[in-house]
């Protein structure tokens, strides 16, 4: 649990925070998750477009102020409803599946990448953890 002190905390100016952590992966599950590999239509992605997005994908410029962010709670909640609906649809997965093609429109930019579903699913997982173990971290070296 990251305590609302540390949530704009970051390790650096412009570098992510909690918050930040907490909707990009909400928005992260629910487009490379949820429309990429099952294109199952977006949960929340469009409410956040490239807010939540990496400074790759040109995305927003991160900062601490809290008006540009929406709440902890509402961010906590739509990364659950997302994360939720992609577990569905990989519990439904057949070990069969895991080669075939994402069934969604992955970004042409990205499909070498997220090339399979079995990949896409690894991908999200490895990209939860990490992003979750920032958070603790970061949390953490508050104080």
């Amino acid at each position: 649990k990251v305590k609302p002190e540390d949530r704009f905390h970051q390790l650096k100016e412009g570098k992510a925070h909690p918050l930040w952590l907490l909707g990009h992966l909400a928005n992260t599950i629910d487009v490379v998750g949820n429309l990429w590999t099952y294109n199952q239509q977006p949960i929340v992605a469009k409410k956040y477009k490239l807010k939540f997005a990496p400074d790759f994908a040109n995305g927003d410029p991160i900062t601490t102020d809290p008006e540009n962010y929406p709440r902890w709670e509402e961010l906590l909640e739509d990364y659950a409803t997302g994360f939720d609906a992609f577990l569905k649809n990989v519990r439904e997965t057949q070990d069969a599946e895991l080669p075939e093609s994402p069934r969604g429109p992955v970004r042409e930019d990205r499909k070498d990448f997220f090339n399979s579903i079995g990949k896409n699913i690894q991908v999200m997982i490895l990209h939860d953890t990490h992003h979750r173990g920032q958070m603790a971290m970061i949390s953490k070296l508050n104080g």
